[in-house]
């Protein structure tokens, strides 16, 4: 582990509070889906039990970064969730997709109104990210064959691409009703190019611009989250039926996942 510390934790102890907390996000998210959808399959649970493994597990390793065998279930919990996410993203895309009347000549539609195809591969992220905070607080060096801060931004690059695609999706599906919709295709797209230059290129230039493009990133995830919350409000009936508008308003969680994500990408320019 690293012995830079930063308001008295390590790095990998921040990622893993970083990854409780976005899984926490995804398994919200989940379980609201689900719930709406009746349970309709077993497997529409595993999100949920396999996420809960992962909170749990990240909570104790953050908390006690220094026992191997807490480090080796963060490990453990992480490849279980994602093989779970990897799973369900084959479940969302056949039974939401492949099965539906018109099947993938209707693509775009079940895109916008069938199960959200991306969200299980979040799960996947969440996972992969227990995984590599398990091996940082194990003091290594290097992950999955590249060094930490290498792993980090190309981690950070893919799960930006997913998260601008999938609200990019959903956004168009509420017409950009409102200019701020447009925000996660901005400021994270250019987030996203950077921290692939970081990962390919880095230079004190780009680093810099790096570091400016995450915490815009990260500001407008929180701004994201309000705007989410006040949907609550904004459909019939408001607080009043917050639980049916939870059921049926924006996915509270999604705007975390940008928050999450810049986060990630702070820290390992943090470790370079």
């Amino acid at each position: 582990m690293t012995p830079i510390e930063f308001l008295g934790l390590y790095p990998f102890q921040w990622l893993a509070i970083i990854t409780a907390g976005t899984t926490l996000l995804l398994m919200i998210d989940a379980l609201v889906g689900h719930y709406r959808r009746a349970f309709a399959y077993r497997m529409q649970y595993a999100p949920v039990i396999t996420g809960a493994a992962l909170v749990v597990a990240a909570l104790l390793a953050a908390i006690f970064p220094h026992p191997p065998l807490l480090n080796q279930l963060l490990s453990w919990a992480g490849w279980l969730t994602a093989a779970t996410g990897l799973i369900g993203f084959g479940y969302h895309f056949y039974y939401g997709i492949v099965t539906k009347p018109g099947g993938l000549k209707w693509l775009l539609h079940y895109l916008m109104y069938g199960a959200p195809i991306l969200a299980p591969l979040g799960l996947t992220a969440a996972g992969v990210l227990g995984v590599i905070t398990a091996r940082g607080l194990a003091g290594g060096n290097a992950v999955f064959g590249l060094a930490m801060p290498v792993a980090l931004f190309l981690f950070v690059t893919i799960v930006l691409a997913g998260a601008i695609a999938q609200a990019g999706i959903l956004h168009y599906r509420g017409a950009f009703n409102n200019p701020a919709m447009y925000a996660p295709l901005t400021v994270p797209s250019l987030a996203m190019i950077a921290s692939a230059w970081m990962a390919l290129a880095p230079s004190t230039v780009v680093r810099a611009a790096f570091a400016v493009l995450l915490w815009m990133t990260l500001l407008a995830g929180f701004i994201g989250l309000g705007m989410h919350l006040r949907g609550l409000d904004r459909e019939m009936g408001g607080l009043y039926v917050w639980f049916s508008n939870l059921l049926e308003g924006p996915p509270q969680g999604a705007p975390g996942l940008f928050i999450a994500w810049a986060a990630i990408g702070l820290v390992g320019i943090y470790l370079l």
